[in-house]
């Protein structure tokens, strides 16, 4: 076992450059100790299973990275779609500019089972209960790598990692400088400006990066988005021992919404505007001694229009008077609900300490997290609503020989939105290694999810023209309890030196209970009914799921991914309202699901890459039932060198290029062959 610490690259570097000697040796240094190669050797280091350094045949669970090799050949032009490489894992268009990413099916058009984070900072909106990846202001080249724990990861991240965990690790400051200049057309009307800057400044290292991107959508809704987002990412070293960390951002810019399973449904522009702060210090007291301090803030405005007489009468069917009548008792009244504010403010203290040298190491940590969401549409008049959540987490690895890792993990999590207290969420690891590029691994978890802001405190009500109630759609219910998953699973990983490779499969069971979701209550009202969130739904996966990278010549490399989830005894109960208990008959997660993606490096720095995408029928939650699709990408690239430090980049990128048109998550929202040209200058 080898212990690494997060801050000893970006130390070393720095200690590098301090040294005598000239200007261009400690660049070379400074290059050569942030390389991608460190990150990604025989067997690569992950933190992301356990938030302490480990290599993936020491981590408790499966983890995929998607580094930036895969990134420029997958011709992804947004970020969900990158997880369509990810075995197991679904990520779909809900309409042209909304996207859902999901893990093991059994979704909606709002995830909410995933932890996502961005260098550790969580972006799951407490207002939605999901990821909003429009307001995310991240480019696909500021990204370093991606680590996807294929599993819950609640015992490391809490009751979001619920199914699973993404940390987006961005470039760090240190690895690049200059200027790097980015443009990207095509269709939907397609245009994408971007920019990134890096400079030193003292003996601090900083990062601007800044961009537009617009569209029109399909032409048969145009549900188009434009956007602009500037990051800073900063990072200083004053004593070799410290290490502080500055990101700050913001977003602005729309978004088209609506439900895509009829033509006549009405399509609404949905502003957002967000901002974020984080600062984080390491400090390393020692060799084996390791200090975090995080903070962090975030800011979402989401704003739709309110409903005019015109949208009543076209969209609902009224008469114009009736319709303004209407308006006039609920003026806040919107075709969309996807109006409101949210924040966020996290605190948290990690320690790292190895306490046997090479054998036993420990890292835990306490953390303080203050959500606050206020929206007209979804909770009405229950005004600005606050919950606070507290966890203790830890996780000891333990290395008895050099054969064997045990992960001991878990996390204490309360949350003022849950109605049963505190709860444990352990898990357990035992890595067994036959040789040093293969492990084989049992692990057993049991982990809880609290219920969100909105869940718990969801209310619409609508009034007559008198000022009466005429229909409670939905109430609050502050009895909600937290979800909970059990999970078996054994897993093999096998590195391939001679082919710069591996091989990670995992056979999974994942019992998930108690799962929150619409209940319907008798009520006096029009409709007899009430939606209520309730613990009513509970399934069962069973399955198998792959990952293969070969690299067998030096131009050439490939990966494949296969997934087989079988999902059993989805029960989910309607309510006495409606028709109680109810087995689902339709496959709630894609059955099998399957990915390929080959790179081959040409003469003349040509570059071909082929992707090819599968997934199975399913019934997505909303989106209804969806036939089983397959989607074939295409990626030429050309590299032109135009001196010493000026590089122009081409690519011709071709979605879906043989034409096999097919339904995404609606019925109406298909996606067609898509062509886009980039064009990329570094000087």
């Amino acid at each position: 076992m080898r212990i690494h610490s997060p801050v000893a690259l970006p130390l070393a570097a720095i200690f590098a450059l301090s040294l005598p000697g000239s200007a261009t040796a400690g660049a070379d240094e400074f290059t050569l100790a942030l390389s991608e190669a460190d990150f990604y050797a025989d067997i690569p280091d992950v933190v992301s299973a356990t938030r302490m350094p480990q290599k993936l045949t020491e981590a408790p669970a499966s983890i995929s990275i998607i580094d930036r090799e895969m990134i420029r050949a997958s011709g992804a032009i947004n970020i969900p779609d990158l997880f369509r490489l990810v075995p197991g894992f679904q990520a779909y268009h809900v309409n042209s500019n909304k996207f859902g990413v999901t893990y093991h099916g059994a979704s909606d058009d709002h995830p909410r089972r995933l932890e996502v984070m961005v260098d550790g900072r969580s972006v799951y909106l407490p207002l939605l209960s999901t990821v909003d990846w429009n307001s995310l202001g991240l480019a696909l080249d500021d990204i370093e790598r991606i680590e996807v724990v294929r599993g819950s990861s609640v015992p490391a991240y809490g009751s979001n990692a619920f199914l699973g965990a993404i940390n987006i690790v961005t470039r760090s400051p240190y690895s690049e400088s200059g200027a790097t200049l980015k443009l990207l057309g095509g269709s939907h009307d397609t245009r994408r400006v971007e920019g990134r800057f890096g400079t030193s400044l003292g003996s601090s290292q900083t990062r601007v990066s800044v961009g537009h991107d617009q569209n029109d959508g399909s032409e048969r809704f145009r549900d188009g988005a434009r956007g602009q987002y500037l990051n800073l990412s900063s990072s200083l070293a004053p004593t070799i021992a410290d290490t502080l960390s500055l990101q700050a951002g913001f977003t602005d810019g729309y978004a088209y919404r609506g439900d895509l399973d009829s033509t006549d449904k009405p399509i609404v522009k949905r502003e957002h505007r967000s901002n974020y702060q984080y600062l984080r210090w390491d400090h390393l007291r020692d060799i084996d001694n390791e200090i975090r301090v995080s903070a962090y803030h975030n800011y979402l405005n989401l704003s739709t229009p309110t409903a005019t007489v015109a949208d009543l009468v076209q969209y609902e069917g009224l008469p114009a008077g009736l319709a303004a009548a209407l308006l006039a008792q609920n003026p806040d009244f919107r075709l969309d609900n996807e109006h409101g504010r949210a924040e966020l403010y996290d605190l948290e203290l990690q320690h790292t300490y190895r306490l046997l040298p090479e054998r036993a190491s420990l890292l835990w940590g306490l953390g303080y997290r203050h959500e606050t969401a206020s929206s007209e549409v979804l909770l009405q008049d229950r005004g600005r609503i606050e919950e606070d959540r507290w966890r203790l987490f830890g996780n000891l690895e333990l290395s008895p020989s050099e054969s064997l890792t045990l992960n001991l993990g878990s996390m204490v999590e309360t949350s003022t939105t849950s109605s049963s207290g505190a709860r444990l969420s352990p898990r357990a690891a035992l890595n067994f290694r036959p040789d040093r590029q293969s492990v084989f691994r049992v692990a057993y978890s049991q982990a809880y999810r609290m219920p969100s802001l909105l869940e718990e405190n969801s209310q619409f009500t609508i009034f007559d023209p008198s000022g009466n109630v005429m229909d409670r759609v939905t109430i609050p219910n502050t009895e909600l309890g937290p979800e909970r998953i059990r999970t078996s699973e054994v897993g093999y990983y096998r590195a391939f030196t001679s082919l710069n490779g591996h091989f990670d499969a995992r056979i999974f069971r994942e019992e998930v209970e108690q799962v929150v979701d619409s209940y319907r209550i008798p009520a006096a009202d029009i409709d007899s009914r009430i939606r209520q969130q309730y613990n009513g739904t509970a399934w069962q996966n069973d399955g198998l799921e792959f990952q293969l990278r070969l690299q067998p010549a030096s131009r050439l490399w490939f990966l494949l991914n296969y997934a087989y989830v079988n999902t059993t005894d989805f029960i989910h109960d309607e309510g006495p309202a409606d028709d109680g208990l109810v087995r689902a008959r339709l496959p709630q997660t894609p059955l099998h699901t399957a990915s390929a993606l080959l790179n081959l490096s040409l003469p003349a720095r040509w570059e071909l890459s082929l992707a090819q995408y599968y997934v199975d029928e399913v019934q997505w939650d909303e989106g209804g039932f969806r036939d089983s699709y397959n989607r074939t990408d295409l990626r030429l690239g050309k590299s032109i060198a135009l001196g010493p430090d000026h590089n122009l980049q081409g690519a011709l990128i071709m979605q879906n290029f043989l034409g096999n048109e097919y339904s995404e998550f609606y019925e109406f929202n298909r996606f067609d062959r898509r062509t886009y040209l980039q064009l990329t200058l570094d000087f």
